[in-house]
């Protein structure tokens, strides 16, 4: 199926109506007359408990921290951006267990950022370094480090960019926030941003943008205020789907 403006804001509202029927942190602000308003992004750093449904609540002795993120979101961010057909490679601040991005996502391997509170960072690097000599990778990095790291496990293939803002920097590029994870990216050939508008709602807010986590339920996201240089929303000519402007 494909993009549909009303379908997309009809999806949003329906995220919105579960989060404040089932999610304690959108009951409670519901409760204090606040609705869906705008949520800044700060006021989800010390509530994370509070962002799961009541019937699936978060236990953070028994699981990593929710902010981990969606391994499909990246895969979906990578096909937006035209990269595929290789294994991925992604800087981070923890390791995580994951060996595909999805069920039939591409293979993956992470690699620890530089700044990693660790003793020994090439100890973790085994996975990577493994992916790198079986064939071709893709490295996902902040563009500060990116050399750093492919120097560091060998590779030598596409990098791209993850960044926090939107700017002009040449080649591939995803956008991604500490609690949204990977939203938008910037197919080969537009010069655009491209949200993933299957998994993600996007809409204009004072100092920022709107995010709603369209798929994704623990944590629950609705509305969240973000800040990354971009704050209009429009169609691209090309391709029919939604993108972000200043």
């Amino acid at each position: 199926m494909g993009y549909s403006q009303l379908a997309w804001e009809r999806a949003a509202a329906a995220v919105g109506a579960r989060a404040v029927r089932e999610v304690p942190f959108y009951r409670e602000r519901h409760a204090r007359g606040l609705g869906l308003a705008p949520v800044p992004v700060e006021e989800l750093e010390r509530r994370l408990w509070a962002l799961c449904p009541l019937s699936r609540p978060y236990r953070p002795a028994a699981e990593p921290t929710l902010w981990t993120g969606d391994p499909r979101d990246l895969a979906t961010a990578l096909l937006v951006a035209g990269v595929s057909g290789a294994g991925v490679l992604e800087v981070r601040s923890a390791v995580v267990p994951w060996t595909r991005l999805g069920a039939l996502g591409p293979r993956y391997a992470p690699v620890l950022a530089p700044s990693a509170d660790v003793v020994d960072l090439s100890a973790s690097d085994g996975p990577a370094r493994a992916m790198v000599a079986s064939g071709e990778t893709v490295l996902v990095s902040p563009p500060e480090v990116a050399d750093e790291v492919s120097a560091r496990i060998g590779h030598a293939g596409m990098i791209v960019r993850r960044l926090t803002s939107a700017t002009d920097i040449l080649g591939p590029a995803v956008l991604h926030n500490r609690h949204i994870g990977y939203f938008a990216a910037r197919p080969h050939g537009c010069a655009r941003w491209h949200v993933l508008w299957r998994r993600f709602h996007v809409s204009p807010g004072d100092g920022g943008l709107l995010v709603t986590a369209l798929r994704r339920r623990r944590p629950t996201l609705v509305r969240v205020l973000i800040d990354i240089g971009l704050n209009r929303v429009g169609i691209c000519r090309e391709h029919g789907r939604p993108v972000l402007g200043a």
